[in-house]
Parts: structure tokens; sequence; C-alpha cells
């Protein structure tokens, strides 16, 4: 972890000083270390503050608190802090740019899907804590791209940031979908390498075999391991902290399910068949999972995203939902081909 000589620092134009500097004040009081040009005065003396600036928010600050505003963008030294920052933040993965909003005037560079908070709508103790989750967050050095280690666990429980349960899943999710990513592209190429099985029937059996399957696949992750007491079991009641190793075995449980509904497709696709009526039954059956694993999938993706601001988020009041979508449903039009496929398969 790189140790940077101040946690933040903040970017803002002149004219705002005065609406900067309660938030700079709580900071201090909460024990973050901040650099502040008032504070550095005799430090800045005689130096060359454009090279001085750049080093500074290159290299010394863990993170630039940006106040966003009319003043902000038109303003030539803060146009330098703000440049700066910026290149700053592309070259490196994490967040670093932490936006507060003071107006609604847009910020050169600065995407609108970052996740900002609004000194009009949130109170200075929301901003200065929100700052201190984050500063855990980083002490914890677990991101979305951290390996689940019980080192890194224990990091991550150790300094509790706010949201570290969701995190903490959020990272499960991800990682185990990310080393799936490749049979899922195959699922929807109806793709899957031979597995040496061969149907010399009609299939029929095979086919009613296998929704049976797909069918328990799908009642097991309902009725018993995405419910509303197991995941409070993991997650805890409003108010209590979650349980590290169950997040990450229901973290685990997600991506088993899956991979599980992944490899009845797969077996389907990865079966050769003496009568061709009986493929093209099998093919459409395969389609039956589509809808269940675009849905985990997406909820995966939307994870990820709400975990890159999970701080801005939740000092923002937001509600996260970790429900867990079980939507299966077959299309009507799909199911109707399905029913005309196996109709040409009866002897």
């Amino acid at each position: 972890m790189t140790d940077y000589r101040w946690d933040v620092a903040p970017s803002f134009a002149e004219e705002d000083r005065t609406r900067v500097e309660p938030i700079v004040r709580r900071l201090e009081e909460l024990g973050v270390k901040v650099y502040y040009d008032e504070d550095q005065i005799v430090a800045r003396w005689g130096l060359n503050l454009v090279e001085h600036i750049a080093e500074t928010l290159t290299h010394k600050v863990r993170y630039v608190l940006m106040f966003a505003s009319q003043h902000y963008v038109g303003h030539s030294w803060a146009r330098h802090e703000r440049q700066t920052a910026q290149a700053r933040a592309l070259a490196q993965q994490n967040e670093y740019v932490l936006p507060i909003k003071l107006d609604d005037t847009e910020v050169p560079g600065l995407l609108s899907t970052t996740g900002f908070l609004d000194l009009r709508v949130h109170s200075l103790e929301v901003i200065a804590q929100a700052v201190v989750q984050k500063l855990a967050q980083h002490r914890a050095e677990f991101t979305a791209s951290t390996p689940i280690t019980p080192k890194s666990v224990a990091a991550l429980v150790r300094e509790k940031p706010r949201g570290w349960e969701y995190l903490l899943y959020v990272t499960v999710v991800s990682q185990g979908l990310a080393e799936l990513e490749s049979k899922y592209w195959e699922h929807f190429l109806r793709y899957a390498p031979r597995n040496g099985d061969v149907e010399h029937g009609n299939g029929i059996e095979l086919i009613r075999d296998r929704n049976v399957v797909l069918s328990e696949i799908i009642k097991v992750a309902v009725e018993s391991v995405f419910t509303g007491d197991t995941q409070e079991a993991a997650f805890g009641a409003p108010g209590e902290a979650g349980d590290p190793e169950r997040i990450v075995h229901l973290g685990e449980l997600f991506v088993r399910t899956f991979d599980e509904i992944l490899e009845w497709a797969r077996r389907i696709h990865g079966t050769s068949y003496a009568s061709e009526p009986a493929r093209l039954a099998a093919r459409i059956q395969a389609q039956f999972a589509d809808q269940q694993l675009r849905a985990m999938h997406a909820v995966a993706q939307d994870l990820r995203r709400v975990a890159d601001t999970l701080i801005e988020r939740l000092a923002a009041g937001e509600q996260i939902n970790m429900t867990v979508p079980l939507v299966f449903e077959v299309d009507p039009e799909l199911e109707q081909e399905f029913r005309v496929a196996l109709d040409r398969l009866s002897p």
C-alpha cells in the first residue's frame, strides 16, 4: 500500500473557500490528514507552486476532493489542479478524484457516471464521514479486483468501511463470474466441445430428464439458497454486522448456481444426436437457460457498478439491494417452438 503524506487535498476555487473550509476542519477533527493551502503558507513560501502542486497531487495525497462549481471551472489555478488530478486518475485504476458538487456546473473531463456527493443535499457531516469511510476502505486494500484470501478478508473486516459486507459479496461474485465469462459467451454461441455422449434414440426421455434437472436447480436456489433468511444470516439484520464467512459462501453459491445452469446447457450442446429432430429439440431446450443466465450476469454487473461508488451511495442514503434475481421463465415463442419440435419426436 502506498504511503501518502496526506489523506486528502481539497481542490476548489477561491470564491468557494468559505464553503470548503468547514469541511476541511471537520475532517481534521476526525483525524484525516488534509493538505490545505492556508495551512501550508510557510511550506509553500518561495516554491514554484505549479511544480509543487503537481508533485503534491500526483504523489503525496491519497484522494483529491474536487469541489465542482461555476467558479471552479472558470478559475485558472483550479484548472491546473483539476487537470493534474485527472491525469493521475487516468493513470490509476482505483478512484482518486472524489467530486463534491456545489452547483450543477459540468466539469470538463469528469464523466457523468462518476459518483459524487452534493453539498446542497448532503450535510458537512455526511461528506466528512464519507471521506473517512473511503480511507478505511483504502486501508483495507480491498477492491472488487482484490484476490479473495483470508488475509484480504481479515483486512476488510478489521477496517470495516461502511458497506464492507456488500463489497466482499460483490468481489466474490465478480471474480467468480469473470472466470466463467468464456463459458457464458459460448453458451450464446450455442457451442460446447463434444463430451462423448451419444443419443441414438428420439431423445424424449433424455429431454424430460433434463427438464427435471433444470427445475430442481432453480427450485433449490429459490427455496433454500437465496432466501431472505439466508441473506440476513450472511449480511446481518438491520443494525447488525455481517458474517464474512457466510457472505463469501453465499457469493460462491451464486457463482456455483450460475455455473450449474451453464453446465446443464453445455451438456446438451456437447452431446451428439443420431436423429436430427432430436438434436433440434435438444438445442431448443438448451435455450431455456438463457433468461436466467442473462439475469444473473446482469445483476453481477450491476453489483460491480454499485461497488465502485459504494461509499458515495451509502453516504447519500441510498438503500443497496442485494437480492438475487431468480426469474426463470421461458419465452412463450421459444416454448411453442420446443413443443413443435417435441411433436416431431413422437413415435
